[in-house]
């Protein structure tokens, strides 16, 4: 049976009269009223079969690039976050809040003899994200913490065309005081369950590159539910800025409850 009410319209006389009158439908045969649910009331029932009720998640990513330098110095960072999520479900779809640390070093100036400076930050922030339809999401995120150059403010967004735990197109970026811009664009496939991968492509002025600001990488990534509540992630990328390419990557976990 669809969700709804069911009715009957009764009345009562005066002494002598029948105890009841019926004057539409019965309580055998009630009147039914559909009542459908709304969009997102429909989302939620969906999303909730989907985690098996887990609206809780923590999880924890390390991610790093080696950029090199054709003069030979140190151009890296390594870069850490530990957030939780709490889902609602609806057009609101998700917020959270976490903290992290980047790390880091480039060259401060052009040249063999020149050195590198290290570059280091650790913040928190917070998070949200909105579904204004079933298949857009928009995320938010405002960053406050310390630098090696003292306050360090932030902020960052995004937009995934799909769904986030299926085949999506996301688009976003991020802008760190003295850490300068990150921006990324990312495709994910879901076509070879249970491993959900992406690839983006990623330009970043990570950890506050001096001399060359177009630091470019390609990267590829790989998530795997071990069981339905656990998911392990790992990454590579490929990538340079000033210099022959090199390697990085990263690894990560996410606990739902």
């Amino acid at each position: 049976m669809p969700p709804g009410l069911e009715y009957y319209i009764a009345g009562r006389g005066g002494a002598g009269a029948p105890a009841e009158a019926l004057h539409f439908a019965s309580a055998e045969h009630p009147q039914p009223i559909r009542v459908d649910p709304g969009l997102y009331d429909r989302l939620e029932a969906l999303d909730r079969a989907r985690t098996g009720g887990r609206r809780e998640v923590v999880a924890l990513d390390v991610d790093g690039h080696d950029f090199g330098n054709r003069y030979h110095l140190g151009d890296r960072f390594l870069r850490a976050e530990l957030r939780w999520t709490h889902h609602a479900f609806r057009q609101l779809h998700a917020v959270g809040f976490g903290f992290g640390a980047i790390d880091g070093e480039t060259p401060a100036a052009a040249g063999a003899e020149a050195q590198s400076a290290r570059h280091a930050a650790r913040y928190g922030f917070a998070e949200l994200r909105v579904r204004p339809h079933p298949s857009l999401f928009l995320d938010a995120r405002a960053t406050l913490g310390v630098s090696d150059d003292g306050f360090l403010r932030g902020i960052g967004g995004a937009i995934t065309f799909g769904k986030p735990w299926r085949s999506n197109v996301a688009v976003g970026g991020e802008m760190l005081d003295s850490l300068g811009p990150t921006a990324f664009v990312r495709l994910q496939w879901a076509t070879a369950a249970p491993l959900l991968m992406g690839a983006s492509i990623v330009r970043t002025d990570l950890p506050g590159a001096v001399i060359a600001a177009d630091g470019l990488y390609v990267r590829y990534d790989v998530a795997y539910p071990v069981v339905p509540a656990f998911t392990v992630r790992a990454s590579v990328s490929y990538g340079a800025r000033d210099g022959a390419a090199r390697f990085g990557g990263g690894i990560g976990t996410q606990l739902a409850f």
